[in-house]
Order: structure tokens, then sequence, then C-alpha cells
């Protein structure tokens, strides 16, 4: 967990902790709601996108609860809106489980060299994506790559072997390229 003072926010009516630390977001276009859950720092450089399906509604505020044990570095909602929870020069804890035939399989934890992002799906992660959010996930990732030019992009049941994320109906072929 990070050893950064906590405070009580509030956005829209709804109270969440959050960190009292002095990041900026790291893309221009993302709104900062920084989650308590990570790591302070990062064991390797950054080499990789972890890309994911949120399996439901209220990722941001799962992401804010200390008990989740759970972040990524960005959500990417539904109207395309893009929120940036952790600091990319810090450890999200979104894909620590790999599985021994994945293709990460003896590569340590993914999360100590991967940016992960969180696209907002429904329950079974198989619906139709709507073009915004496409368009919008898709200059997240590219200006992520302009940043760390060789970067390689994962989808998470690609580590997690099973895992249906990010799930059906997912652009992959759009993001990989």
């Amino acid at each position: 967990m990070s050893t950064q003072e906590k405070t009580i926010k509030s956005d829209n009516n709804h109270s969440f902790i959050s960190s009292n630390d002095n990041w900026k977001v790291d893309y221009s276009k993302a709104y900062k709601i920084a989650s308590p859950n990570y790591t302070i720092g990062r064991l390797a450089p950054i080499s990789g996108l972890v890309l994911h399906g949120t399996a439901g509604g209220g990722t941001i505020e799962w992401f804010l609860n200390p008990a989740s044990k759970v972040s990524a570095h960005y959500v990417v909602g539904q109207d395309g809106k893009i929120t940036q929870m952790v600091s990319e020069a810090n450890t999200a804890w979104h894909a620590g489980v790999v599985s021994h035939n994945s293709i990460l399989a003896n590569k340590g934890n993914p999360n100590s060299y991967c940016i992960g992002i969180e696209f907002s799906r429904n329950k079974t992660n198989d619906n139709i994506m709507p073009e915004i959010q496409i368009l919008s996930g898709l200059d997240l990732v590219n200006d992520i790559r302009n940043r760390y030019p060789n970067i390689d992009t994962y989808f998470h049941d690609e580590i997690s072997i099973g895992r249906i994320c990010p799930g059906p109906n997912f652009p992959k072929t759009l993001f990989r390229s």
C-alpha cells in the first residue's frame, strides 16, 4: 500500500479516500482521481501496456477502496472520459497473477514494468464498445507509445490465461497495431 498520507475527498456527492500526493497526470487529457492502492516507484523500466475490461461499473470507486487492493493507471469510460488513478512513475496493482503458460511467464510481476489501462465494460466484458471510448483509448495508447517508443501491448487474458479480460468484442487488432 502507498505510504502517502490519505485524505477524504468529495466528487459529485461521492466521498472517497484519496492519496494526498502531488503527482500530475501523465496524459494531458486525463482527469486525476488518485487511488490509494499502489506501490511507490517501480522495480523495472516501463516496457509494457496491459489492457483490461472492467467487468461492470463502479471501477473508479472500487480502485479508491483500500480494501480492494487493486488499481490501474487509467480507466477509460464508455463516454470517452479518461481518469488517471496512479502515476506512471508508480506501480499500479492490475496484473500481478501470471499463468505458467503466459507470454510473460518467468518475467516477474508485470505490474512492475507495465502500465495498466481499464476499459469500462459490462459485467461479462462482451459489450460492443462505443466509438468514442475506442477513439479515446487509442489516443491514450498512442500517447503512451510516443513517450515509451519500444513498449509492448498485452491483453490481460494473455497474462492470466482463462480470464475473460478485456473480453469478447474488444478491438484487439486496433490496439495491438
